[in-house]
C-alpha cells in the first residue's frame, strides 16, 4: 500500500512539475510578445517619421505604402497587406482625424495584461486613446492608462508627430 502511495505520489510531483514549468514558459513568451510589439510599434513609428521626414503631412501615409517602402518591421508584416502585432491583431497606419501633421498607430486586439504594459513603455507619442477613451498625453499616469485597458481585445491608438 505504501508503495502505491509513493508511486501516486511521484506522478503528483511529476505532473506538478510540469504545470509549473508550462506556466512559467506561458509568462515568458507573453512577456516576450509585448517586448516584440514595444520594440515593433517604435520602429514603425521611427521609420514613418524617416519617411515623411522634410514633408508637413502624413495624408498618404496607409499601411500598403509602408509595406511597399518597405517601411514596416520584421515580424509585423509576413507578405499580404496587412500589418499584424504580436497578437495577430490588426496593425493600421493612417493620418490623424485631427491634423494631417501627425500619423496614427492603431493595434486592435491587445490582451489586457499586455495593455498597459505596451501603452506605459511606448513614451514618444503626442497622444494616446485606449479603447476610444480619453485622450492622454505624455508623460502618462500608469494609472490612467491602466483604467482604460479593461478590454480582453484592447485598441490602442498610437499618435505620433512628425518629428
Amino acid at each position: 500500500m505504501s508503495e502505491m502511495l509513493g508511486t501516486l505520489f511521484k506522478y503528483l510531483f511529476a505532473i506538478l512539475g510540469i504545470g509549473a514549468v508550462l506556466g512559467v514558459m506561458y509568462s515568458v513568451v507573453g512577456d516576450n510578445k509585448t517586448a516584440n510589439a514595444v520594440t515593433q510599434v517604435s520602429q514603425l513609428a521611427a521609420n514613418v517619421q524617416q519617411l515623411y521626414a522634410g514633408q508637413n503631412n502624413f495624408t498618404s501615409v496607409t499601411n500598403n505604402a509602408l509595406i511597399t517602402a518597405k517601411a514596416v518591421p520584421n515580424g509585423m508584416w509576413s507578405g499580404t497587406a496587412l500589418i499584424t502585432d504580436p497578437w495577430a491583431g490588426a496593425v493600421t497606419v493612417s493620418v490623424n482625424d485631427n491634423s494631417a501633421a501627425m500619423f496614427d498607430i492603431s493595434m486592435a486586439g491587445v490582451p489586457a495584461g499586455n495593455c498597459a504594459k505596451i501603452s506605459t513603455s511606448i513614451t514618444a507619442y503626442s497622444q494616446l486613446t485606449i479603447n476610444g477613451g480619453t485622450v492622454i498625453t505624455p508623460p502618462a499616469d500608469a494609472a490612467a492608462i491602466t483604467s482604460q485597458c479593461t478590454s480582453t481585445a484592447n485598441t490602442i491608438v498610437f499618435t505620433f508627430s512628425g518629428s
